[in-house]
């Protein structure tokens, strides 16, 4: 085995369900995929990037930009996929594809636009500066959106409380603090996400992070993936307007 390294895995599945191609929307001169892979190869203290796809036109875009192509099996690219199994897959795959030891790996989606490799960066040096941590993600601190104000629609169509709560305090600044993942870098410890088993640890849903997940948080809104045409037209005016800069 040679020097460790740190690594980007980009998850980046084609026969997406809610807009075409969503992954290789051009924005400004690159397509989401492209603003990514962008952001990991700016990062200064990644060595490798993969994309993990199941997708030709996927791979095509990824190595453009040189990096490596990890082949997702068909049963890791369905719409109902868990995600965590695709990122396990890939870090294992990433580690046969190397000759050296993986320290971090950096999971990016590919149907962002949002992050820069000062980004990546910094949830690699924030973990590695605490030993004890399993990873870093990036995160939002919920207000008006928070879990004390979700309702939903009951079967008679009207709307009652997501959560069977007394309270009735209408000011948002007497909530516990909630915090929600932007869709920004995950950066976790290999030895981590290879022994990680779902259900079992990391934060909410993100069960491939471990125990002792440090968060960076950020404003809303810094991150956000693709799921409608109104993600695509925020992301345009985001990058349009360097908005990360305010």
């Amino acid at each position: 085995m040679g020097q460790i390294k740190n690594i980007v895995l980009i998850t980046a599945k084609g026969g997406n369900t809610s807009i075409k191609n969503k992954n290789l929307i051009e924005i400004e001169g690159k397509t989401f995929l492209g603003w990514q892979l962008a952001a990991a190869k700016e990062a200064k203290h990644i060595d490798e990037i993969f994309v993990s796809t199941e997708c030709t036109l996927i791979k095509k875009e990824a190595l453009k930009y040189g990096a490596k192509i990890i082949d997702r099996p068909k049963e890791l690219a369905e719409a109902f996929t868990n995600h965590g199994d695709a990122i396990l897959h890939g870090a294992k795959a990433a580690q046969n594809m190397l000759n050296s030891e993986i320290g971090i790996v950096t999971i990016l989606l590919g149907n962002t636009a949002y992050n820069r490799g000062e980004d990546i960066d910094k949830t690699i040096e924030v973990l590695n500066k605490n030993e004890e941590a399993t990873s870093c993600m990036t995160v939002w601190q919920a207000q008006d959106d928070h879990p004390y104000r979700a309702m939903k629609i009951n079967e008679s169509g009207y709307l009652e409380n997501f959560l069977k709560l007394d309270s009735t305090d209408t000011n948002r600044q007497s909530y516990p603090d909630v915090y929600f993942y932007d869709q920004g870098p995950w950066s976790v410890k290999y030895s981590t996400l290879i022994n990680s088993e779902r259900g079992k640890t990391g934060p909410a849903c993100w069960w491939w992070m471990g125990d002792n997940c440090i968060p960076i948080i950020r404003p809303w809104v810094t991150g956000k993936d693709v799921h409608t045409q109104l993600d695509v037209e925020m992301t345009k005016n985001w990058i349009k307007y360097q908005l990360w800069k305010i």
